[in-house]
């Protein structure tokens, strides 16, 4: 609704800390204002990011300064959300109105 936001899915290798492992990197992530989710993976990285910020410039701050800096994350790699097809079950095809319900705080 006119709001600007620019949305990333961010791909972390990590080094956990031996008596602390996942979670102790995973919160201290997830405490950051940017940060939408925080999901544990297998395969080729560690950890999966969802971020949402207000502008490309504020993301790739957020990335650069706070992200990458932490002692633990290895490796980074950003992917930026270009459009959405299909969300929470609800399929984006510009044939339907959005008939999600609207949540306001």
């Amino acid at each position: 609704a006119g709001v600007n936001r620019v949305e990333a899915v961010i791909e972390l290798n990590v080094s956990p800390k031996k008596s602390r492992g996942f979670d102790e990197i995973a919160a201290t992530i997830a405490s950051f204002d940017e940060v939408e989710s925080v999901l544990l993976m297998s395969g080729g990285y560690d950890l999966l990011v969802l971020v949402e910020a207000k502008s490309l410039k504020e993301l790739a701050l957020f990335v650069s300064s706070k992200l990458s800096t932490l002692e633990m994350v290895t490796g980074t790699q950003t992917s930026f959300v270009l459009k959405r097809y299909k969300e929470e079950g609800v399929i984006f095809d510009g044939s339907q109105s959005d008939n999600r319900l609207v949540v306001s705080p």
